[in-house]
């Protein structure tokens, strides 16, 4: 025979009440919270400082120019090679001709901003760009452009960040002055 006796049924109830507390604890704590939803895009959201969403393409703010030369940085240093950029030489200065960038494969790691020159490729405080058809998510200089345009830009750009990483720059160091001699008279040329 076994040596297990049968539970009471009082023994067996409590058991169970105490089981089904514990599993309802939570609920019953936050069921009189305010809950924690954001009704977006009614009330558009906040996003931290460091937020990285969409890449975007710049202007100059003076000349209207575009920033992007065309030296295809971005391109070699993308981890999954997304971007595809084609150079147009002209006189003066570089434009890229083409500018491709396949959204649905980024990994938003940031090495592009990172490197561009001309701050030219920029992350912006936005993730708003959710379709149903994959082929909206391949972007081209103009659908890039009129990103940057409509988001407010991240504070990361190539120039920022660079200077970040960049080591500290020594303090000036000052003139020491002739130290005194015993008879008070500073020990400078006579």
């Amino acid at each position: 025979m076994s040596d297990l006796q049968p539970m009471g049924f009082w023994r067996e109830t409590g058991l169970l009440v105490r089981a089904v507390y514990r599993a309802m604890r939570v609920t019953f704590i936050n069921l009189l919270r305010k809950p924690v939803t954001v009704h977006y895009p009614e009330r558009p959201r906040t996003y931290p400082d460091r937020f990285r969403g969409l890449l975007a393409l710049t202007y100059h703010p003076e000349t209207g120019e575009e920033n992007c030369i065309g030296c295809r940085l971005c391109e070699f240093i993308c981890p999954p090679a997304v971007i595809k950029v084609e150079m147009l030489k002209a006189e003066g200065r570089n434009y890229a001709k083409n500018f491709t960038l396949e959204l649905y494969a980024c990994e938003f790691c940031e090495l592009c901003v990172q490197v561009c020159p001309t701050d030219a490729i920029i992350m912006m405080k936005s993730f708003d760009l959710a379709t149903a058809d994959r082929r909206e998510l391949l972007l081209d200089k103009d659908r890039l452009h009129a990103i940057g345009e409509q988001h407010d830009a991240s504070w990361a750009t190539g120039n920022r960040l660079r200077d970040m990483q960049a080591p500290p720059k020594k303090a000036p160091v000052a003139k020491a002055e002739p130290a005194p001699t015993a008879d008070g008279a500073t020990g400078g040329p006579s």
